[in-house]
C-alpha cells in the first residue's frame, strides 16, 4: 500500500512538474488575455470488468463545460478535441503518459472500495469507481474548485479542500470516509487542485479563448401535451451557447409559473446545448402563456408565445 501512496508523488516529478516548466515558455510566447472565470473539469471512470463498446477506464476534460480532450483504455493515447491545441504535442505526449500511469493507481482505488464495501464480481455485477475534479479560475485572481466520488453511482466522498481531508456525504459512508483518509494522502488532491489543475487550465486558455468566447444564439420550440390534471407546456431551448441560460414560463406577462421537475442543461455533439422546461397550467380563457429566454447572445430576452393548436 506504500507504495501506491507514494505514486502520485512520483507521477508528479516525472509528468506535471515538467508541464509546468515547459508553460513558462509557452505562455510568454502566446500571450491571450482571457476574461471572466474559467474552470478545467477532469472526469474519471474506471470500470471493475469490461463491457463491449465501453472503455474500462477514461478521463474526459471539459474546459468550461466543453469537452476538449480525453484518453481511455482503448486508444491507450491523450486526445485533443480542439484543432486550437495541436500546437501542444509534446504536453499531449507526457499526458499520455501520465494518464497511463495513473490509470493503474485508480484500478487500486476501485479495488480498495470493492473491498471496503465488501463487494465481488462473482455474480456478473460489474463496479465502477468516478471521479470529477475541478478547479476554478476566478476573474479576480483568486481560485477555487472540487471534488466528488461516487461508486456504483453513488456519491459518497467529497474532498475539502480546506481542511485538506474527504467527508462523507452520506451517513453511509462515514466509515468509509475514515478509511479513505487514513489510506491515502489527501494532500496530492489540493495539490493537483491549487498547482497542476490551474497550470494545465492556462496553458490551454490562449489557444482557445476565441472558443470560449463565441456567442451562439438559442433555438426556441414549444409544444404542449396534456395530462389527467391539465395541460403541459413545454419549452425546448436549444443549440445555444456559452451554457449559461435562463428559461421561465410567464403567464398573462408577469407571473412565473414554477415547475416542479429539475430542468438540465444538457450538451449537444457540436459543443452548444439545450434544455426543455415543462410546466402544468390549468388553461384559463383569455390567460396567455410564453417562454421567456434569457442569453447572453441576445440583446434582449428573447420571448415566445404559446398558441394552443386551431388557434
Amino acid at each position: 500500500m506504500v507504495q501506491v501512496l507514494n505514486d502520485w508523488q512520483v507521477l508528479r516529478e516525472e509528468f506535471l512538474v515538467p508541464i509546468a516548466l515547459c508553460l513558462i515558455t509557452i505562455i510568454k510566447c502566446h500571450l491571450v488575455t482571457t476574461v471572466g472565470s474559467h474552470t478545467l473539469h477532469y472526469h474519471i471512470t474506471v470500470a471493475s470488468a469490461s463491457t463491449p463498446g465501453v472503455p474500462q477506464y477514461s478521463i474526459i476534460m471539459y474546459m468550461d463545460g466543453v469537452q476538449y480532450g480525453r484518453y481511455n483504455s482503448d486508444i491507450r493515447r491523450a486526445q485533443f478535441y480542439s484543432a486550437s491545441l495541436n500546437p501542444l504535442s509534446e504536453h499531449l505526449d507526457m499526458q499520455t503518459k501520465f494518464a497511463q500511469a495513473f490509470e493503474v493507481w485508480q484500478r487500486h482505488r476501485l479495488n480498495f472500495l470493492i473491498g471496503v464495501f465488501n463487494t465481488t464480481n462473482d455474480n456478473g455485477d460489474i463496479h465502477v469507481y468516478q471521479r470529477k475534479s475541478a478547479c476554478e479560475l476566478h476573474d479576480d485572481g483568486t481560485i477555487g474548485g472540487y471534488q466528488d466520488i461516487a461508486f456504483d453511482g453513488k456519491e459518497f466522498l467529497v474532498f475539502d479542500k480546506e481542511r485538506v481531508v474527504y467527508i462523507p456525504s452520506t451517513q453511509e459512508a462515514v466509515m468509509v470516509s475514515h478509511l479513505w483518509n487514513k489510506h491515502y494522502d489527501s494532500t496530492n488532491s489540493k495539490m493537483f487542485m491549487e498547482i497542476d489543475c490551474i497550470e494545465h487550465m492556462k496553458m490551454y486558455l490562449p489557444y482557445i479563448s476565441n472558443d470560449l468566447e463565441k456567442k451562439v444564439i438559442p433555438n426556441v420550440k414549444i409544444s404542449s401535451s396534456e395530462s389527467e390534471s391539465g395541460t403541459k407546456l413545454h419549452c425546448w431551448v436549444y443549440g445555444f451557447y456559452p451554457r449559461d441560460v435562463e428559461v421561465k414560463w410567464i403567464k398573462n406577462v408577469r407571473d412565473e409559473i414554477y415547475s416542479e421537475e429539475s430542468a438540465e442543461i444538457l450538451p449537444n455533439p457540436d459543443g452548444t446545448y439545450q434544455i426543455r422546461v415543462s410546466v402544468e397550467v390549468t388553461p384559463e380563457e383569455g390567460a396567455t402563456y410564453s417562454c421567456h429566454v434569457d442569453h447572453s447572445s441576445l440583446e434582449n430576452i428573447l420571448v415566445v408565445t404559446f398558441v394552443p393548436v386551431g388557434e
